[in-house]
């Protein structure tokens, strides 16, 4: 008997567990909307510091922050989102992200305010909704309810695309 028949043999379609792993996301306020990103992709998160505005940068580039010596970027989340009314006042953190393999660029946005790490099994995850508009869902991942509150997961691949900042060098 031949190595796949003794595996038909063994397994049925009624033996087969399916498994939805659940994956891991850092999960925080911006503009009032509840909203995830993968842990895979977040680096680090930071209290507020000094920003470096940058001469004739792009709007969406605030500007840059000093992490022990590394210059790193820091990109206007909400702006990239269309999202308004950001306040990060007194809560507000740095979420450093890392996009691209090795090396891998770092890129920080501002939160509102963070709320913590959550798994969410994929089987609850749905879709983003299709509306009947020219809106690009693309920057959303999915959406999901915890605790009662919708959470919009992102796509930062899709969010940064258009252009991802490369390695900066002020020296």
């Amino acid at each position: 008997m031949t190595a796949t028949a003794l595996a038909e043999e063994a397994w049925t379609d009624d033996d087969l567990l399916i498994v939805d792993d659940p994956r891991t996301y850092v999960t925080f306020v911006l503009a009032e909307q509840t909203l995830a990103v993968d842990v895979s992709m977040v680096r680090e998160i930071l209290d507020m510091q000094t920003i470096t505005r940058l001469p004739n940068a792009p709007g969406d580039l605030l500007g840059m922050i000093d992490i022990r010596g590394e210059n790193v970027a820091l990109v206007d989340l909400p702006g990239r989102l269309c999202l308004h009314g950001s306040n990060p006042e007194g809560n507000g953190r740095i979420i450093v992200l890392e996009f691209g393999t090795n090396p891998r660029t770092p890129i920080g946005v501002i939160a509102d305010r963070v709320l913590g790490v959550v798994e969410i099994p994929e089987g609850e995850i749905g879709s983003a909704p299709s509306a009947m508009t020219s809106w690009d869902a693309s920057v959303l991942r999915g959406v999901t309810r915890i605790n009662g509150r919708l959470v919009q997961i992102l796509a930062l691949d899709t969010v940064f695309r258009a252009n991802v900042p490369g390695a900066f060098d002020f020296g």
